[in-house]
């Protein structure tokens, strides 16, 4: 299976202004995530989510920012430069078969990503992994892209991973499901 990832030369269409009157970061993630969270960011492009989660962890917070793009990573983080949040941002260069993180973490946020993980049982195994035993995963995929069908398997890869499916998040233009462990 061949992997398609996001062209870190596109990365500016990931900021559109449209976007954020549809996808709001704190409207999508501030019930989720508290001041003072460990946060991974998983395949945080840009840092589109990952400088708002900065903001809402506070400055006793710490978002691991994990991309298998090294050019998304400095876009990133010239952007967490230019937001006054970059020490409290952790970039990680993963592989597409290792998240290359190892903190217990309090949240955990894939966004528009895991259909792109060639092996998503071991991306669901290690989300697990560093979840610490309340946390939360939110797993969100495109509607335009990842069909309802494709969607349920995905889920269900969660599931046979140890992730238990709290409740459906509405995220605009998108299928989301809230994980626990």
């Amino acid at each position: 299976m061949k992997q398609h990832v996001c062209n870190a030369r596109l990365a500016f269409a990931m900021y559109h202004s449209f976007r954020k009157h549809i996808q709001d970061p704190a409207a999508i993630l501030g019930e989720y995530v508290m001041p003072g969270a460990t946060v991974i960011d998983l395949g945080c492009g840009p840092g589109y989510f990952t400088i708002p989660i900065a903001l809402l962890t506070g400055a006793s917070g710490t978002v691991f920012a994990v991309d298998v793009q090294e050019g998304m990573l400095r876009k990133m983080e010239e952007r967490a430069v230019q937001a006054g949040v970059r020490t409290r941002i952790r970039p990680v260069l993963c592989t597409s078969g290792d998240i290359a993180v190892r903190e217990p973490s309090d949240f955990v946020l894939s966004f528009w990503m895991a259909h792109e993980v060639p092996d998503r049982a071991a991306l669901f195994s290690q989300i697990v992994a560093v979840m610490k035993p309340d946390a939360r995963y939110l797993l969100v995929e495109p509607k335009f892209h990842v069909r309802k069908k494709r969607y349920g398997r995905i889920i269900n890869e969660a599931v046979a991973a140890g992730l238990k499916p709290l409740q459906e998040v509405p995220v605009p233009l998108s299928r989301a499901m809230l994980f626990g462990v």
